[in-house]
């Protein structure tokens, strides 16, 4: 991984990925070994917590929800800032959660990832 914008969309997909073994194989290749998740219910540090906790925010809250990269604002520097929302799997529908998030890259990989609801 090396395009910040790419790494954005991938970070997505983790989070969409309902096939847990799936899911932890691209957390291994996306974030680095030591890397930290601060989301606003929970902080994951390192690979096998961020897949842990992905992985239980997916179980227990998310279902089958899909959550989709509405615009990366800005990306300089290694770090990207972007909006999401959180929707129906259907897509179509109006967005049940609305937020914000920012990674920092790190030799292609996520260093750290913050997420906001907003």
């Amino acid at each position: 991984m090396s395009d910040t914008l790419d790494i954005v969309h991938t970070y997505f997909a983790a989070w969409n990925d309902l096939d847990r073994g799936h899911r932890s194989t691209t957390i291994e290749t996306l974030f680095t070994e030591d890397a930290t998740v601060v989301d606003p219910d929970w902080t994951a540090e390192g690979r096998d917590a961020i897949a842990a906790a992905i992985g239980q925010a997916r179980e227990e809250k998310l279902g089958n929800l899909v959550l989709t990269v509405i615009k990366v604002i800005s990306a300089h520097h290694d770090h990207a800032l972007f909006s999401w929302h959180l929707l129906q799997p259907d897509t179509t529908s109006t967005p049940l959660a609305t937020g914000y998030g920012v990674v920092s890259v790190e030799n292609g990989r996520i260093k750290r990832a913050y997420d906001f609801f907003g």
